[in-house]
């Protein structure tokens, strides 16, 4: 079957958006973010899912989500780092190109870690441009944001990475990069109305810097539900209410990866428990090696003719 004749026929199926052109069909499968917009603009609710290597972006690739988030979360709940800003950047572009090799049709954004874009507009976007060149398959770039008039750095930089043609998502709320000058990991916007006030501010910073969706992370339910009606740009919330446009969790907090004992934040539901499905299948197969009943011969072996077996012993035998 000609590349033609697939592309018409994922287009009948819903798979891909009727544009033709030279690129392959597996190119044209792939969720853009006109694609998201034109679903925003739907009302359709947007998802989004992280993953940090091959294996989750399949798992995550498999589910449907419009959107797979490389976030730089992986520092503590894949890498064992005490907090994302552990995470050096090279390390990351590593895990970002392992997602990448994933197939499947979800758009991936990539986080901009911490110690990537705080010297420099010039080297914000020297990272930036790193990290889309990675793979086609980057579609956006994720920026921390703060509160505008105290942070002028990073607005300024969405602005240039936008009019260079690097789509921004920005993050507002809790955001992790940025938690010694928060206070800590907790609900942002929850204490006074200015606090409130500044967080609506930023979201329409945001938008008039060019992001073309925002996250918002622990952040009170009206609270993000009235910043998602005031924006023309979808808000994605994690702990912030079924009132954004969308929602995005952590991976490792969905299936419990890293077992029953690891912290679990209010907002993460778990839909599966993976972590401690692991370690009792692992015990099970220390248990049963020890006990010699792995591996069986004859299932998890491999023969060997008996003429090849006999010509062996009697070529080592000649040799000695």
């Amino acid at each position: 079957m000609g590349t033609n004749a697939v592309t018409r026929l994922l287009f009948h199926r819903g798979l891909v958006p009727r544009r033709w052109s030279s690129h392959s069909a597996a190119q044209l499968a792939r969720t853009t973010l006109s694609d998201i917009t034109g679903r925003y603009a739907q009302r359709e609710p947007l998802t989004m899912c992280t993953a940090y290597d091959y294996i989750t972006a399949r798992w995550a690739q498999a589910s449907g989500a419009n959107l797979l988030l490389v976030g730089d979360s992986m520092a503590t709940t894949a890498l064992g780092y005490d907090a994302p800003t552990d995470l050096p950047f090279d390390e990351f572009k590593q895990h970002l190109r392992s997602v990448c090799r994933a197939a499947g049709p979800a758009a991936i954004v990539a986080d901009m870690p911490f110690g990537s874009l705080e010297q420099s507009i010039e080297h914000g976007v020297s990272s930036a441009v790193a990290l889309m060149k990675i793979s086609s398959k980057v579609t956006s770039v994720k920026v921390e944001l703060g509160t505008p008039g105290v942070d002028t750095h990073t607005y300024a930089l969405v602005q240039e990475l936008t009019s260079r043609g690097i789509p921004v998502m920005g993050h507002l709320g809790l955001t992790p990069q940025r938690a010694h000058s928060l206070g800590g990991l907790r609900v942002q916007a929850n204490g006074t109305v200015e606090q409130a006030v500044r967080l609506l501010e930023s979201a329409q910073q945001a938008q008039a810097s060019g992001c073309w969706a925002v996250v918002l992370e622990c952040v009170p339910q009206r609270l993000a539900t009235y910043i998602t009606e005031q924006l023309q740009i979808p808000t994605i919330g994690i702990g912030a209410g079924p009132g954004t446009s969308g929602q995005v969790l952590v991976i490792a907090d969905m299936l419990e990866l890293l077992g029953e004992g690891a912290f679990r934040p209010k907002f993460a539901k778990r839909y599966a428990q993976l972590g401690k499905a692991a370690e009792k299948s692992l015990a099970q197969f220390t248990a049963e090696v020890q006990r010699g009943q792995f591996p069986v011969k004859g299932t998890h072996t491999f023969m060997m003719k008996d003429d090849l077996w006999q010509e062996f012993l009697r070529t080592v035998e000649s040799r000695q």
